[in-house]
């Protein structure tokens, strides 16, 4: 174990207030384990005391450490091995530490645990505060009642929850739902003011597709008030809550994002995806008044520390000093994808803040919590976790302690900013946005006694684990944010790169499989283990979607993926530099895990040659591909019509032939072999399916009719084919001789079709599409249309029907295939 103190600078920064700053860093860094995601308490004289996951490869264990004689000292586990989320603590009236954490015993199903410090040592019993709880937090009342928040779906929407422990008669209050909306509520926050008896719980609230600002007032008894604190079209969430000594003031502080956050957006721009030019907001609230002040905007303060000017924020943390002066940290990155930690504090009197400071060792990815607490002699305690990378690569992680004085001279920011609407650039026509059809809303279908229903997801979404894009597309919560958030999607899997400039670490493949876990809603929402290999031309990019976790990264590169933790277990033989599908598809057979692969959008750079693959795919594990593409185009075949839905008047949507944005027509030039007509013409029987990739949301979707809404009966209904490609929720299926869409039959007589659409707007046109051929053509002018189609020249032999569907708003969508054999 190494354990330093030492004094250090932020990060070299030339600013004189910058290399001025006496902060005191205690490191606390094993050998063999990952240290993260702590957070803090003081106890009362005044040491500090830390929780944290450490991770060793194979699971998760929660401990905690003091600082001792000037060193942060590890004290003892505090849980069983397990996997671990979001842990908080805090000091009891009469000395004891109370500590929570939620631990998963499957995926979707997690329990809020409780434990106690007292006179320095750990308790043996740990206790259950409720069952399916997650992002707890937790705070002391004046009285000494210890109160946890937390955030809890329950197999629906979120609620927020809270309950209060009494440490005299060791026994908890009733359960008391917080939030009030029927839609998804999130990440609660909960502080106390002063001596007033009142719980004070600050969340995020989904209303109509958007994230709104919600402050509940609790009494002991249970009584609640509620008060919209940020209430506009932005995306405004993840907040964070402090309160001041005398009690008079709370501090609140969240990340503003876009307006329509989450909506009809395609483009491969940078600067429209999720986590794009966010801002930090903060705001005063009196509690007597209830009055709300607002301060002035952080992003111009924290810029000049990004140096590029292309800064992105996320995750404040407020905190008040012993004399009430708020202080905030925020994490922040100049589009390099190294995250880092800012540091500000605001002046009352003048209603500025102080130039931004880094606080050393902070440099990490995106999704990565800190913490402070200021003592009585007038220092800051600030706690973040680091692995100290230089760029994206990850590397190993540990807690770090700063210590500072709050009397040390920080000069005020000159920068300013005001409250304006925070807007995307104007669209081509926003009259043209897309009605969202609700979750609840799903087609149901039954064919041949079995009941289908039709759930739209995307297995095909970057976060800021990924190598490119990693300061705006997002991170992983903020991809189930959207996904769960805005009613978008029934299913998700996140899907980051293998090898692309950086490889997929181990330790970030179990944070993202812990995450599917924890936004895992069985019956109302599924979660999918889902990575990118992105092989380029001719084999082409990948998606591999597991129902089950710890499969295994199959990395491209083969002495990489030799030297993984994976290569014991599922052996990969000597051979060429790069592991090949067919490579691929056999280790994924060794898993004997429920998986199935999609190959990514085919006639580019990252797509697949066809023609290269000597040997028909046989769908048993590879069963679709990615026919559209909300951050490209479609790559269904030769200048075939091409969706126009959620273009912006900026967006860069690029058919990667010529790097020129998307036309109408595509011709797709050197990659020509890789549109689907072409798999379908070399006798790949694949299916049809729809991503989004980077930074475009809710103008793509994978469409499958499953019998269960289960991970397992979706990954079923792929590799049955049973799907379609859409810009949007369309229902569409369709038969050949009674059989579904990704049947292959033999037909004596003649093939009848049976067509059913429902659009999310008139039909301009329907084509059956017959050996990549336009061979039946349909103008409806209708949004809702049925009908039967026999074809009456049948070619002998085996023959391949799909349906092509545009309707007059630009909306597409695409249904697979059904392979007739037929008998002359």
């Amino acid at each position: 174990m190494i354990i330093s103190l030492f004094a250090c600078t932020a990060f070299g920064q030339k600013s004189e207030s910058v290399k001025s700053v006496p902060f005191k860093t205690m490191a606390l860094e094993t050998a063999g384990l990952q240290e993260d995601f702590p957070a803090m308490t003081l106890d009362q004289q005044g040491t500090p005391w830390v929780v944290y996951i450490a991770y060793d490869g194979t699971s998760d264990v929660l401990r905690i450490a003091r600082v001792f004689e000037g060193k942060l000292e590890p004290l003892g586990d505090l849980s069983q091995p397990g996997i671990i989320h979001h842990p908080s603590i805090t000091t009891g009236k009469y000395g004891a530490l109370h500590v929570f954490w939620s631990q998963s015993s499957a995926p979707g199903l997690w329990t809020l645990h409780h434990r106690i410090i007292a006179n320095g040592k750990i308790t043996k019993k740990t206790r259950t505060v409720s069952k399916g709880a997650t992002f707890a937090h937790a705070a002391t009342s004046p009285s000494g009642l210890i109160w946890v928040t937390w955030q809890s779906f329950r197999k629906g929407p979120s609620s927020i929850f809270t309950k209060s422990f009494d440490p005299e008669k060791e026994s908890w209050s009733e359960e008391i739902k917080v939030s009030e909306n029927p839609s998804n509520n999130w990440a609660p926050r909960i502080a106390f003011a002063g001596n007033k008896p009142n719980a004070y719980i600050a969340y995020d609230s989904t209303k109509d597709h958007n994230f709104d600002i919600i402050l509940a007032t609790v009494s002991p008894g249970g009584d609640i008030s509620r008060q919209a604190i940020a209430e506009t079209s932005s995306y405004e969430a993840r907040v964070s809550l402090t309160s001041s000594p005398d009690g008079s003031t709370l501090w609140l502080a969240w990340e503003r994002g876009f307006d329509r956050w989450g909506g009809d957006r395609r483009s491969h721009n940078v600067e429209v995806g999720l986590n794009a030019n966010k801002r930090i907001d903060v705001v005063k609230y009196d509690v007597t008044s209830k009055k709300i002040t607002r301060l002035p905007i952080l992003r111009p303060v924290i810029s000049p520390l990004a140096k590029s000017g292309k800064l992105s924020l996320n995750i404040p943390e407020i905190l008040t000093d012993h004399k009430g002066v708020p202080w905030l940290m925020v994490r922040y990155t100049n589009r390099s994808g190294v995250w880092r930690i800012g540091l500000t504090r605001y002046n009352t009197q003048q209603n500025k803040w102080a130039k931004a400071i880094t606080l050393p060792n902070s440099s990490f990815g995106q999704e990565r919590p800190s913490g402070g607490r200021a003592d009585t002699q007038g220092n800051l305690w600030l706690v973040h976790s680091s692995d100290l990378r230089k760029n994206k690569a990850a590397g190993i992680s540990g807690i770090y302690l700063n210590k500072l004085s709050v009397d040390h001279a920080m000069p005020l920011s000159e920068s300013t900013d005001n409250w304006t609407p925070y807007n995307l650039p104007p669209r081509n026509d926003p009259a043209k946005d897309t009605p969202k059809r609700e979750r609840t809303n799903r087609h149901v279908w039954t064919l041949n006694g079995k009941t289908y229903t039709l759930f739209f997801g995307d297995f095909h979404r970057h976060t800021s684990v990924s190598n490119c894009r990693t300061a705006t597309d997002g991170s992983v919560v903020e991809q189930y944010r959207y996904a769960i958030g805005t009613d978008a999607l029934d299913y998700l899997g996140p899907s980051d790169h293998t090898d692309i400039g950086k490889p997929y670490d181990p330790y970030e493949w179990w944070e993202n499989q812990k995450l599917a876990d924890l936004f895992h809603i069985p019956g109302y929402f599924s979660s999918f283990y889902v990575y990118e290999r992105e092989q380029r031309w001719p084999w082409g990019h990948r998606n591999v979607v597991f129902a089950d976790r710890d499969g295994p990264i199959i990395y491209i590169n083969r002495d990489r993926y030799k030297k993984s933790p994976w290569q014991e277990k599922y052996p990969v033989k000597d051979g060429p530099k790069e592991i090949t599908p067919m490579e691929l598809w056999e280790l994924l057979e060794q898993t004997q895990k429920n998986v199935v692969v999609i190959s990514h959008t085919g006639a580019t750079g990252m797509g697949t040659n066809w023609d290269a693959y000597k040997q028909p795919i046989d769908g048993t594990l590879e069963s679709v591909v990615e026919i559209y593409q909300s951050a490209r185009v479609s790559y269904e075949g030769i200048n075939l019509p091409q969706p126009t839905v959620g273009l912006r008047m900026d967006a860069k949507v690029y058919n990667r032939d010529d790097h020129r944005p998307a036309r109408q027509e595509t011709n797709f030039k050197m990659y020509k072999p890789g549109v689907y007509q072409n798999a379908l013409k070399n006798g790949h029987r694949l299916g049809v399916f729809a991503s989004s990739d980077h930074i475009s949301t809710h103008t793509a979707f994978g469409g499958v009719y499953a019998e269960e809404f289960t991970r397992e009966s979706i990954l079923e209904a792929i590799s049955a084919r049973r799907t379609i490609g859409a810009t949007d929720k369309i229902f569409a299926h369709f038969t050949c001789n009674n059989e579904p869409m990704g049947s292959a039959l033999d037909c004596e007589g003649l093939p009848k079709f049976e067509i059913s659409i429902e659009g999310t707007a008139p039909l301009k046109r329907v084509t059956l599409v017959r050996n990549e051929t336009n061979y039946q053509v349909f103008e409806p002018g209708k949004v809702v249309w049925n009908t039967t189609y026999t074809d009456s020249k049948p070619l002998a032999g085996m023959n391949r029907y799909y349906l092509r569907i545009e309707q007059e708003d630009g909306n597409m969508a695409w249904v697979s295939p059904v392979w007739v054999n037929t008998k002359p």
